[in-house]
């Protein structure tokens, strides 16, 4: 009988997605869903009209790279940020997750490694086992506000395979941010150890205090750092499946043209999006961030009402990890699903094993997403506390 290659069979099954069939086969329950980043947030009208307004009579291929009008719209958009960005040093992917897996793919080869702090965004997994390459984690404490440790540590991590360190900034699942000093030491040590920078900035609009700072912003990076955005989230296109792979580094940029030949070129039509996107006023952002602000707030002060969790108030994006007085998160959020109801609902939270390597140093912490209406939160927050309160494996 034929097999299956290692690769798939080393394929991690989605933290954030594990529980869909799950809560597919429930069929007395409604379900607040607070386990994926998929905002209920109207896309902007002038995105929606760009697609009304498509006029082409063909839905043909576009460049591999992405068409020059949504690179340009793109590398304009960047360049608030990095200025002087040329719009060839702007590559449209097909979403953010192939932006990664073609960083991912650049960087190293099969066995080569990728630096990442952990809790981490469980799909780099996925894009790391697509290329080859394994994730090697570089532990982070709730306690600390999940903060990148000291260059000693970093390079008690580093192996004679390794090829990158990668980071969200703003984080998912975390919500932390790192500072622009954070940053300039990572990207010291990096390049002191001929490595590169991959930061997904996916998050980077979204912020409650202070700003993160974009790599792309930082000196000295031109030939080590690589950015990648996407219009999924800031600009709630999730389903437009466009995101972005920033870099001046031309060796890096040739290669993912090439990548992008191979797979032929993202849709015209979606990239007209992007355009539409990267068009918008400041006060747009203004309004989003405000937006998740009160999501955020509404999600943390319920948690606060819950006794025995400890969830550290994020500082960007809209996501939040909570450590829960069970034993087995994965068991507590999978019995939430098929055996706690309350009022006819029950809520869906991803279990936090899996944004982690060992999963043993996520056992008793979910990740929450507070992509709902401040209200729609509040309930399913509640929902949380009252299973806490009935499952049995819950410490008292």
């Amino acid at each position: 009988m034929p097999q299956v290659s290692s690769r798939a069979m080393a394929m991690q099954e989605s933290a954030i997605r594990k529980l869909d069939l799950v809560v597919a086969a429930q069929t007395d329950a409604q379900f607040v869903r607070l386990n994926i980043g998929q905002p209920d947030v109207p896309t902007p009208r002038p995105m929606l009209e760009a697609v009304r307004a498509w006029g082409s009579p063909v839905l043909a291929y576009g460049p591999a790279s992405g068409t020059r009008r949504c690179r340009e719209a793109a590398a304009a958009y960047m360049g608030r940020w990095a200025p002087g960005l040329r719009w060839e040093e702007a590559i449209v992917t097909t979403g953010g997750s192939e932006a990664l897996l073609f960083a991912f793919t650049v960087v190293g080869d099969p066995g080569d490694e990728i630096l990442v702090p952990e809790p981490y965004y469980t799909n780099y997994n996925g894009f790391a086992t697509t290329a080859g390459m394994r994730v090697r984690p570089i532990p982070t404490r709730l306690e600390d506000g999940f903060a990148i440790p000291d260059d000693a540590t970093l390079s008690s991590l580093c192996t004679p395979r390794t090829r990158a360190i990668c980071f969200s900034n703003p984080g998912n699942p975390t919500g932390a941010i790192y500072d622009r000093a954070a940053l300039e030491r990572v990207l010291a040590w990096a390049k002191r150890h001929g490595l590169f920078v991959i930061a997904d900035e996916v998050y980077r609009r979204i912020w409650f205090e202070r700003p993160p700072v974009s790599a792309l912003e930082l000196d000295g990076g031109d030939d080590t750092v690589i950015v990648v955005d996407s219009l999924s989230k800031t600009w709630s296109a999730c389903g437009a499946r466009v995101g972005f792979l920033f870099s001046r580094n031309a060796e890096v940029l040739e290669r993912v043209e090439r990548l992008g030949q191979a797979r032929l070129g993202p849709q015209p039509l979606a990239q007209a999006i992007a355009e539409a996107a990267f068009a918008l006023p400041e006060a747009y952002y203004e309004e989003v961030r405000a937006l998740y602000a009160e999501r955020v707030g509404a999600m943390m002060d319920a948690l606060a009402e819950i006794p025995g969790v400890v969830a550290p108030r994020p500082a960007g994006a809209f996501y939040a990890m909570a450590e829960l007085p069970v034993a087995s998160a994965e068991d507590f959020a999978r019995w939430l699903v098929t055996d706690f109801r309350d009022g006819g609902e029950s809520v869906v939270v991803a279990p936090g094993p899996g944004f982690y390597a060992d999963p043993s140093r996520g056992t008793s912490q979910i990740r929450l997403a507070a992509v709902l209406e401040p209200e729609r939160l509040r309930r399913g927050v509640a929902l949380l506390g009252k299973g806490l309160a009935a499952y049995p494996g819950a410490r008292r």
